[in-house]
C-alpha cells in the first residue's frame, strides 16, 4: 500500500530541486472518513504563475490523488488556482498527467516528472488558455446546457440557479460565451457553491469541467461540435423520457432555437 505521507514528502522534495526558482508551496489534504481516498491540492507560488490575461494571474500546482478501493491508485494532474477568485483548476492539460496503480511499488520518479512538467510548461499552459478565450459557444443557454451535460449540477443544491449565477459572474457577453468563461463558471460553482462537499468527491466534477479545455488528446475542444452534440443529446432526452422535466421554464424552445442555429432539424 502506498503511504500518503510518502507521496506528499516526495512532491516536496521534487519542488526543492527547483531551488534556482522562487517557488513556494501551499495547499491542503482531504481524506475520506475511512482514509481510503486522499486528495491534495498543492499550489506553487512565486515563479510558478501564468496569466490567462494581464489581470488574471493563476498559480500553477499539482492535484494529487490516491486511493485503495476502486479509485485511482496514484494520479498527478496539473492543478492551479486563479488568484482573482480562488477558483480551483484541475487536469486541463492531459499531457501533464502521470499515474500508477497500487499494484506497483511506489514510483517516486513520477512525482519528480509531474513537478518538472508543470513548472517547465507555463508557455504551453498560457497557449491553451489563450485558445480557450477565442472559441465561443452559441450563447449562454448552450453554455448552461454544456455545464449540466458535464454533470457540474450534480454537486449543487440548486443546479440551474447556481450555474446561472456562475455564468453571470464569469461571462462578459451572454451571446458569445467562450470556452474559458464557461470553464470558469464551472470551477466557480465547484469551488464556491458546493458547501461541505469534500475535495475527494469534487475531484470528479473538476475532471468533468476540464473537458471544456481538454479533449483527452492534449488539444482544446471544438466549441461548435461540443455545443451541437450537447444540445442534440438533451433534445433526445426530452423526446424519449416522459419523466424528464425541463431544466428551466422554456428550455424546450431554447433547444429548438439552438438546433436551428446548428443547422439540425428540430
Amino acid at each position: 500500500m502506498i503511504q500518503y505521507g510518502d507521496i506528499l514528502e516526495t512532491v516536496g522534495d521534487a519542488v526543492d530541486q527547483h531551488n534556482d526558482l522562487d517557488i513556494g508551496v501551499k495547499g491542503g489534504v482531504s481524506l475520506s472518513p475511512t482514509a481510503h481516498r486522499m486528495s491534495a491540492n498543492i499550489d506553487f507560488t512565486g515563479d510558478a504563475t501564468v496569466y490567462a490575461n494581464r489581470d488574471d494571474p493563476i498559480n500553477l500546482g499539482l492535484k494529487v490523488r490516491s486511493g485503495h478501493s476502486g479509485f485511482h491508485g496514484l494520479k498527478y494532474d496539473v492543478g492551479a488556482e486563479r488568484q482573482v477568485c480562488s477558483n480551483g483548476m484541475m487536469a486541463f492539460v492531459s499531457e501533464l498527467g502521470f499515474d500508477q496503480t497500487h499494484g506497483d511499488p511506489f514510483q517516486p520518479g513520477l512525482a519528480y516528472h509531474a513537478v518538472d512538467a508543470v513548472i517547465e510548461s507555463p508557455a504551453e499552459i498560457e497557449h491553451r488558455l489563450s485558445q480557450a478565450q477565442n472559441r465561443e459557444l452559441m450563447n449562454q443557454d448552450e453554455a448552461l446546457l454544456v455545464l449540466l451535460d458535464q454533470g457540474i449540477g450534480n454537486f449543487l443544491e440548486q443546479p440551474v440557479p447556481d450555474l446561472l449565477n456562475a455564468l453571470h459572474e464569469e461571462v462578459d457577453d451572454p451571446e458569445s460565451p467562450t470556452l474559458w468563461e464557461t470553464y470558469n463558471a464551472a470551477t466557480r460553482a465547484l469551488t464556491h457553491y458546493t458547501g461541505d462537499v469534500p475535495d475527494y468527491d469534487l475531484d470528479h466534477g473538476f475532471e468533468q469541467a476540464a473537458k471544456l479545455l481538454e479533449t483527452g488528446y492534449n488539444e482544446i475542444p471544438d466549441p461548435e461540435q461540443l455545443g451541437r452534440q450537447t444540445v442534440e443529446r438533451r433534445a433526445q432526452q426530452r423526446i424519449e423520457s416522459t419523466e424528464s422535466d425541463e431544466y428551466w421554464e422554456g428550455e424546450d424552445e431554447k433547444i429548438r432555437e439552438l438546433l436551428e442555429k446548428h443547422g439540425v432539424e428540430a
